[in-house]
């Protein structure tokens, strides 16, 4: 079996038009087994967050060797303020794309899938690194812009290929009485690098890094490589009870500065989910739950983070905020 795909699609604001096309195909060699494979390319727009978001923070980083609270700002890409520090019209981001798997299903309660892929990116819309300087601040000034020291804007950053693995197996358990289990897994694996990128920009005179090592690892670093779920469903006449177990894999956080004692690194964790719910009536479902059941944080690190959030630092796959509990009243329609 084989399937093409063809899309035409022309964006204002000069963005453009793209055509994108997708080639599928798959051939069962048993009823049980099959393989499968992907081509396709891509095309993202930037949008109105990519242009015209604005804000102003304060963050902590290291200034002629010093590190130090620092106020800045993301200014929008077609701002007078950015435009001086080298911003440009955005282009839309380009993907071109390639996977390749199977399926498996030996028994009618076990099934299996695996698909390996390849993403390549180019012009990748990312945030520069903060911008900090004495031409910098002039910059800003000379556009009325006082009490900010730093800025940051989009750019098209950077081309990247991301290669990553899917893998999921389910299996269906009849408990007789006892209701029936059902068992899932779900393994990812993915790493991206960045094959060249934009690496400065001349402000009055003088090169600044755009793309430091802060805003590359912001690409490469801050999402785990890996994440494991392991969950059991168990129905029981009126009653449902759904436990998952994530696994998050390690993580890095990085400063602008060349110092690396000040970069952070998280071991991985598991975060428990339960939800317990029972139909009161056919329509009518009620349930209690916990998200991150064991209120557990990303671990505490000696240098301040840049959101001030207690030294958790700035990312976190499963959040700053420890558990989250609730009830639910759900009615279908």
């Amino acid at each position: 079996m084989c399937i093409r795909d063809r899309r035409y699609e022309h964006y204002n604001e000069g963005v453009g038009a793209t055509r994108s096309g997708k080639l599928t195909t798959r051939y069962d060699f048993t009823p049980q087994f099959a393989v499968r494979a992907t081509v396709s390319n891509g095309f993202r727009a930037p949008s109105l967050a990519n242009s015209l978001f604005s804000a102003r923070s304060t963050t902590y980083g290291v200034v002629d060797g010093v590190y130090q609270s620092i106020n800045y700002g993301v200014l929008p890409v077609g701002s007078a303020a950015a435009q001086a520090l080298g911003a440009q019209e955005l282009k839309p981001e380009r993907s071109t794309n390639f996977s390749l798997g199977f399926t498996l299903t030996p028994t009618d309660r076990l099934s299996f899938t695996a698909d390996a892929y390849v993403i390549n990116l180019r012009d990748r819309i990312t945030l520069t690194g903060t911008l900090l300087g004495p031409e910098v601040t002039q910059v800003l000034q000379n556009n009325g812009i006082n009490s900010t020291s730093g800025g940051q804007y989009f750019i098209n950053g950077a081309d990247t290929r991301t290669k990553g693995l899917d893998l999921v197996s389910s299996y269906n358990q009849d408990l007789g009485a006892f209701g029936a289990l059902k068992w899932t897994a779900a393994f990812n694996w993915n790493q991206t690098k960045i094959l060249n990128y934009k690496e400065s920009t001349d402000i009055l005179g003088t090169s600044y890094d755009l793309m430091d090592r802060q805003a590359r690892n912001l690409i490469t670093g801050v999402q785990p490589n890996t994440k494991l779920i392991l969950g059991g469903d168990w129905r029981i006449e009126r009653f449902n009870l759904n436990l998952a177990l994530t696994r998050y894999g390690s993580y890095k956080e990085v400063n602008s500065s060349a110092n690396r004692d000040l970069d952070r690194v998280y071991n991985a964790r598991w975060i428990t989910d339960l939800d317990h719910g029972y139909s009161l009536t056919k329509d009518l479902n009620i349930a209690i739950g916990a998200k991150n059941l064991f209120d557990l944080y990303p671990k505490k690190q000696g240098v301040p983070s840049s959101t001030m959030v207690a030294s958790y630092g700035t990312y976190s796959p499963y959040g700053f905020t420890g558990g989250y509990y609730y009830t639910r009243l759900t009615y279908a329609f």
